[in-house]
């Protein structure tokens, strides 16, 4: 009996614990946040953004990439080539971002070098359109992955923006001044964080959606002597060497002539002067 009488009143105390539980936050103000709650709610729904978008993604994402190379074009006129290939890149869709004209101080032939932005979807076909202007000397090109970035950057922009929207609705909950100045200076805070992740996503999309060549336009007599690839290439490379050889065994002599004239004319005087001195040594003895 004494036990029952002791479960009975445990049970009693029980249900009366949690009734005031129940009741003392039913009687918390639901119509103001305290500063620890405003400085929480973001990061919970952070959290919470965070592990839906984790759960919701789906596993065959499209691959974001970098794409970015150079080209080596030798041409009969690199200005003129150079305002070919503006037009050939604005045609697809792209820009110029930098142009630079130059002459070689040794040859004082000219030069040009471009910094072009080409659409993805349209990089072959405009590859080919340049390459068609002169003989193609070298080419690169180079793929960079950035996926996980594109990801990760799309997944922060999503929780900011829920974050934001939360403190905006916890904005309008406000009652007194300094909560009013809490919640707006944690909302700017976000906000400004939001703006520089869309600023580099932005920056990320431009540079995933058109590709980034270098062109280097220059004239047949600067370009990179080739190694012979055959017999005939062999012989023609033996040819040109041979009379590249004379030529300057030519200038050479050339520029020898007139020290050796020189030299000359300073020996004469020297024997002019030793046969004078002799003779007038025989005359006096």
């Amino acid at each position: 009996m004494t036990r029952r009488i002791s479960l009975i009143a445990l049970t009693l105390l029980g249900a009366l614990t949690l009734s005031g539980c129940v009741s003392s936050t039913a009687g918390v103000s639901e119509d103001m946040m305290t500063s620890e709650s405003v400085e929480a709610m973001p990061d919970i729904a952070m959290e919470e953004q965070m592990a839906s978008d984790m759960a919701g993604r789906d596993a065959s994402i499209e691959r974001s990439q970098i794409i970015t190379g150079d080209l080596y074009l030798t041409v009969d006129a690199p200005l003129e080539a150079a305002d070919q290939v503006q037009d050939i890149v604005e045609s697809a869709g792209g820009r110029v971002d930098s142009r630079s004209e130059y002459t070689d101080w040794q040859t004082e032939l000219p030069s040009a070098y471009l910094w072009v932005r080409i659409p993805v979807d349209a990089l072959d076909d405009t590859l080919s359109s340049i390459e068609a202007l002169g003989v193609l000397e070298s080419k690169s090109l180079n793929n960079s992955d950035v996926t996980l970035q594109v990801v990760d950057l799309d997944a922060r922009i999503g929780v900011l923006e829920s974050s934001i929207q939360k403190l905006r609705d916890l904005q309008d909950q406000a009652a007194t001044t300094a909560e009013l100045i809490e919640v707006e200076t944690a909302l700017s805070d976000r906000q400004a964080e939001l703006d520089s992740l869309n600023s580099q996503r932005n920056y990320l999309t431009d540079q995933v959606q058109y590709a980034s060549i270098g062109v280097q336009l220059s004239s047949p007599d600067v370009a990179p002597e080739r190694e012979p690839g055959g017999f005939l290439d062999g012989i023609v490379s033996g040819w040109n060497a041979m009379i590249a050889f004379f030529a300057g065994t030519i200038v050479f002599f050339g520029f020898i002539v007139p020290w050796v004239a020189l030299l000359a004319a300073v020996a004469i005087v020297v024997w002019i002067v030793v046969a004078v001195r002799r003779k007038s040594s025989r005359t006096s003895s």
